[in-house]
């Protein structure tokens, strides 16, 4: 067992240290077209992180004594070296342990037999029409400890399993459709959910693309009533989020915003069982609820590093880098709406499933979505289905267009730059989108 505050007792006087150590175990059992594939892999890491005349970071790839010391001294040095001035918001220390328990354990032979069954059932729905099928089981066990010279030492074990399904079927055209779940736990992760519900929805969008219509180039790049399913919704609060790091925020794009009364984007890593949720960040901050964004309220996400005043860090993600603000489990809060009062309010619109990609420009707040399928509204029904639809707009106007919220909402586990996060929300729409 290394004693970490030892090493750091033997530091040179400076602004702050802290330790990181990571332990990750990670199985993945994967059935694909061709093959039946199992990975398994363990790794670890200890990284050191100097503030003194600057922000010195060194890490290496086994924990003992030897490297500890090894990671603390290049990390003083680039420390020394870096000319940016640092401050770090003051916090209070924190100490504790959370260890998160799995109800069922990864079973890696129960993990086949789950994925063959549901490749079963699709090939029993689909008949002649299933071309082929991949289905993907990750489990994650992450432990990690924080120990640092202001006294912070706390430890958080978690693990973490999600899966992924990619479904394609043929007929003279070829249609697909995706769905990704997950959360914090091993296989109980997987029980309690509608699997009928699942199977026969990926089913059902993977059919209509087999029909699905390019949009007339006489309505491309109109302004549309748009409903969004849970998952392009998750994706547009996941966008909003990243104009809203700290770091990188551009006032201009939300000031004297006009914001539909029941549209509230929030960041919850305190969500039980959520795929993105934590106990502490990445610099020992205990991680608490903030509502980023609704009528007449605008938060940022903040790290130690861009915390001013009376701001509120907690959202620091980075071991190997300088911590930089990100979302946790970030939503879109339900509200009152039902799916089918939206459709009924809807005389013409569009409406999209499923997300292929979402991005958002930082610098100049351009929003493009593209779903996996969208469908016609028109008099208030869903007429046919439309492929290679893309959505794009300004962020500032799609924020300020929402003008429905629906009653459930979901979250889908994501990653961002290496870390587990979610997004979700109800059914949302908003009015005059520009779509191509």
């Amino acid at each position: 067992m290394v004693d970490l505050h030892q090493i750091i007792e033997k530091i040179p006087k400076v602004k702050y240290v802290d330790f990181r150590t990571v332990e990750c175990q990670e199985i993945q059992v994967a059935s694909r077209p061709d093959s039946s594939e199992v990975f398994e892999s363990e790794s670890e890491k200890i990284v050191c992180r100097v503030v003194d005349k600057g922000y010195g970071i060194a890490c290496a790839s086994k924990i003992d004594t030897q490297n500890a010391e090894m990671v603390s001294e290049l990390a003083l040095k680039q420390a020394v070296l870096t000319e940016r001035e640092v401050r770090l918001s003051p916090i209070k220390p924190e100490v504790g342990e959370v260890e998160y328990k799995e109800k069922k354990e990864f079973n890696i032979e129960e993990a086949n037999e789950f994925l063959l069954s549901l490749k079963n059932e699709l090939k029993a729905r689909l008949g002649s029409l299933y071309a082929r099928s991949e289905l993907v089981l990750t489990h994650y066990h992450i432990d990690s400890t924080l120990v640092t010279s202001e006294g912070t030492n706390v430890r958080e074990s978690s693990p973490l399993t999600d899966l992924t399904i990619y479904l394609i079927i043929r007929d003279i055209l070829q249609g697909f459709a995706s769905r990704i779940l997950g959360g914090k736990g091993g296989l109980e992760v997987l029980n309690g959910r509608d699997w009928d519900y699942i199977l026969d929805d990926l089913v059902s969008r993977a059919k209509d693309m087999l029909k699905a219509k390019l949009m007339s180039p006489l309505e491309r790049g109109k302004g549309f009533k748009v409903i969004f399913d849970s998952e392009t919704a998750g994706a547009f609060a996941h966008e909003v989020a990243h104009m809203l790091e700290a770091d990188t925020f551009q006032g201009k794009f939300f000031q004297d915003l006009d914001i539909y009364e029941d549209f509230t984007i929030e960041d919850n890593p305190t969500i039980p069982g959520a795929y993105g949720s934590f106990t502490w960040d990445d610099e020992g901050v205990r991680g608490v609820r903030k509502t980023l964004i609704n009528k007449g309220e605008i938060t940022l996400l903040h790290t130690r590093l861009t915390a001013k005043g009376d701001e509120i860090p907690g959202n620091a993600h980075g071991i190997t880098h300088i911590p930089r603000p990100s979302v946790s489990n970030v939503y879109i809060r339900p509200s009152d709406w039902s799916l089918k009062e939206m459709f009924e309010d809807t005389k013409n619109g569009i409406y999209i499933r499923g997300l292929v990609k979402a991005e958002v420009d930082t610098i100049d707040g351009r929003f493009e979505l593209i779903p996996e399928i969208a469908y016609l509204i028109r008099n208030k029904k869903i007429e046919e289905p439309i492929k290679q639809l893309k959505i794009v707009d300004n962020v500032r106007n799609a924020i300020q267009r929402v003008d429905a919220v629906g009653k459930l909402a979901t979250l889908r586990p994501n990653l961002e730059k290496g870390f587990c996060i979610s997004e979700g929300g109800p059914h949302i729409r908003i009015s005059g989108i520009r779509c191509f």
